[in-house]
């Protein structure tokens, strides 16, 4: 069966020449400035490059898929043995919180992306079995860590990652959820379904790579030490708690929600915890998140204008739901710590297959909301869209 599945991956290549890093880092214009609009890296625009100082160091490794001359994928690898890790990378991927992090051979997925059209298909598997043997099989890695935008949490967990009790990441797009992958659990592999479990025993067991100790990381997947909940029961507790139940909360999306139609929409929601002065995220970005707050005080902003203020209840982003490849139009700032529970537009477009009464309920819901801000002349709701 593994045999069978591995034939049927696309080759994935190392870009080692001057030619192939360049092709890798104008697919990355393309895909990170013009399609989504975002402001990681170095952005060449006489170039049309996205590049970051570190894409060559000696301790990077970076992979495509396709050809120079038509790339469809990339993704950048980063190792370090024991203690090699620099400083501000040990503090921004939140590796400082584990113990013995020192001891371990670590490394960090980043970059990471695939043509427009081809998501969801093979090259994710692809690049997740060349990553894995790369930097499991070659180089020793121990502790795999990444980050994601919220709304992609439940497909990094597919991979074989999973939140951990790190620091949201500040990024200028916004904060963006710390990941941790321990490459032997084989167990977790399984249960999250990851592309990673039929790759461990090649790796790990009798004869071969002794496994890691997961002892001493356990209390940090506990959900009550992570930034953000994605358990479907605890989600959906806390919506009840927040919005549903309580009657001084804002007129909010759930109150006319029936409450089948509102718990199958949040099955695939979980909740994002947040301090005061977060960017949660950033005008002209194109992502597909629809945030509803469950706690705290939000600034929606054009540049340093404040457009207005929300609070319990309230919704942005949902035209999210509406126009695909839409930009946010406004910022959007935690003024005090609170809690959001966020949504993907891919929700609902799943649920208008399989329930198209409960996804009319929804969509007539947002409907009425932003008529009555267009009545009422309140500031639009900062909005915009991505790629699944």
């Amino acid at each position: 069966m593994l045999r069978q599945w591995l034939t049927k991956l696309e080759p994935v290549h190392r870009a080692a020449s001057r030619e192939e890093l360049e092709a890798v880092y104008r697919f990355r214009y393309t895909v990170y400035y013009e399609e989504y609009g975002r402001s990681l890296g170095i952005v060449n625009h006489d170039k049309r490059w996205v590049w970051d100082e570190e894409d060559e160091t000696e301790f990077a490794t970076i992979l495509y898929t396709g050809s120079p001359s038509d790339v469809t994928g990339t993704v950048r690898l980063r190792h370090w043995p024991p203690g090699a890790v620099p400083e501000h990378i040990l503090h921004e991927l939140s590796m400082d919180v584990l113990p013995d992090i020192e001891r371990r051979h670590t490394a960090e997925i980043g970059r990471f992306m695939i043509r427009k059209g081809l998501r969801g298909r093979l090259l994710l598997a692809s690049f997740a079995r060349e990553a894995y043997d790369l930097l499991c099989g070659e180089q020793g890695s121990e502790l795999i860590f990444c980050y994601c935008a919220p709304g992609l949490v439940h497909y990094y967990r597919k991979l074989g990652a999973r939140p951990f009790g790190g620091r949201l990441v500040p990024t200028p797009d916004g904060a963006m959820v710390p990941l941790v992958s321990v490459v032997s659990d084989y167990d977790y592999f399984r249960r999250s379904g990851s592309l990673m479990a039929p790759l461990v025993r090649r790796h790990f067991g009798p004869g071969k790579r002794e496994p890691v100790d997961l002892e001493p990381y356990l209390p940090f997947f506990e959900s009550d030490n992570q930034p953000v909940e994605v358990d479907p029961e605890q989600v959906w507790g806390a919506l009840q708690e927040a919005v549903v139940e309580d009657d001084s909360a804002a007129a909010s999306f759930a109150d006319s929600l029936p409450e089948p139609t509102l718990k199958k929409l949040t099955e695939r929601g979980f909740i994002v915890n947040v301090t005061a002065g977060t960017l949660v995220t950033r005008q002209g970005y194109g992502e597909e998140e629809m945030f509803i707050i469950l706690d705290g005080i939000f600034e929606a902003r054009d540049g340093e204008r404040l457009l207005r203020l929300m609070t319990t209840g309230e919704l942005f982003g949902e035209l999210a739901f509406f126009i695909p490849g839409h930009r946010r139009t406004a910022s959007v700032v935690a003024a005090s710590d609170g809690r959001l529970l966020a949504l993907r537009g891919k929700t609902l477009r799943d649920l208008i297959d399989v329930d198209p009464q409960s996804a009319a309920h929804v969509l007539l819901r947002l409907g009425r909301i932003m008529a009555e801000r267009l009545a009422t002349g309140s500031a639009p709701s900062p909005e915009g869209d991505g790629e699944d």
